[in-house]
């Protein structure tokens, strides 16, 4: 990962540090997912590249410091270039699913999060174009498409970890993500 590449993502941590739910707002820029799992404590940023799309991971220190921990691919491919959206990629409430945009190829990637990384589950077409935001609510996963006239495009996520489409919503273009409520 070059320097800039470091720095962008460094500036990303500090602003999700600072926001209530932990997520980068008031940014053209990816969200920035974190879990804790006891001493394993990690930092998730999506690159977007359209040679191929992937999950830069970053373990944390208690002092906050980050440390390159691998890249990991999500099977898609990316724009190249920013997505506009806080909501690129995001962890299950448990932290052992990761799920990320592939606003390239029109998909999500599913992955379990484990001691040794991150493994590709699953890849599903969003039902439109340009993925931007994805968020999980129980055993629901919405997915904004931003593309075209653009649409919410809800999945129930199996215990696999694949998704089956389920409910479409039309939606006012040029909406930036997708959050679901904590108490539903």
């Amino acid at each position: 990962m070059n320097r800039l590449n470091a720095i962008g993502t460094l500036a990303l941590v500090a602003v999700a540090a600072c926001s209530q739910d932990n997520g980068v707002t008031g940014l053209a820029a990816d969200r920035v997912a974190r879990i804790e799992d006891g001493a394993q404590k990690a930092v998730y940023t999506l690159t977007n590249q359209a040679a191929g799309n992937a999950v830069a991971v970053f373990t944390r220190a208690a002092d906050g410091t980050l440390t390159p921990a691998g890249s990991y691919a999500t099977g898609g491919t990316g724009t190249g270039a920013g997505l506009g959206s806080q909501g690129a990629v995001t962890l299950s409430r448990d932290g052992r699913l990761l799920f990320a945009v592939n606003a390239g190829s029109n998909d999500v990637s599913v992955s379990s999060v484990g001691a040794g990384g991150l493994s590709l589950l699953s890849r599903t077409p969003t039902g439109g174009t340009l993925p931007t935001s994805v968020t999980v609510y129980g055993s629901v996963v919405y997915v904004l498409n931003a593309g075209g006239d653009g649409n919410i495009t809800g999945f129930s996520l199996d215990a696999g970890g694949g998704l089956t489409p389920e409910q479409w919503a039309e939606l006012v273009p040029k909406q930036d993500y997708v959050s679901a409520c904590p108490s539903g």
